[in-house]
């Protein structure tokens, strides 16, 4: 499972490409590659899914807000200052997401009430 630091370790080599306004770089395109590949990893791993079905998205429990629109921006501005700051918005809010759920999970298995609105 991919965890947060693997996006910390991957988010400071590119912070610094996009301090020195370098992120059309070859250097700096290869990491928002891998960090864009990572954040659909994540995606499909906390869905427990193997390809994102943009028709079937209500069917999967960690999906953020406005997903499939956020997520043709990405890819269409994945080498942009804007766009990486969209995936950096994505990937915190699915950590957090995920985070929620499990918890919900947990407690549903333990027949304990979720103070959670669900």
């Amino acid at each position: 499972m991919i965890s947060k630091e693997d996006f910390k370790d991957m988010e400071l080599q590119i912070d610094a490409f996009s301090k020195q306004k370098k992120l059309k770089s070859p250097q700096a395109k290869a990491l928002l590659d891998q960090y864009f590949d990572m954040i659909e990893t994540f995606f499909l791993q906390i869905n427990g899914i193997n390809t994102i079905d943009f028709n079937h998205l209500s069917d999967y429990p960690i999906v953020p807000m406005n997903f499939e629109e956020r997520y043709h921006y990405m890819v269409a501005r994945k080498y942009h200052f804007m766009g990486y700051r969209q995936m950096k918005t994505l990937k915190s809010e699915l950590i957090k997401m995920n985070a929620s759920y499990q918890i919900r999970q947990k407690k549903k298995g333990t027949g304990q009430k979720s103070h959670f609105s669900e």
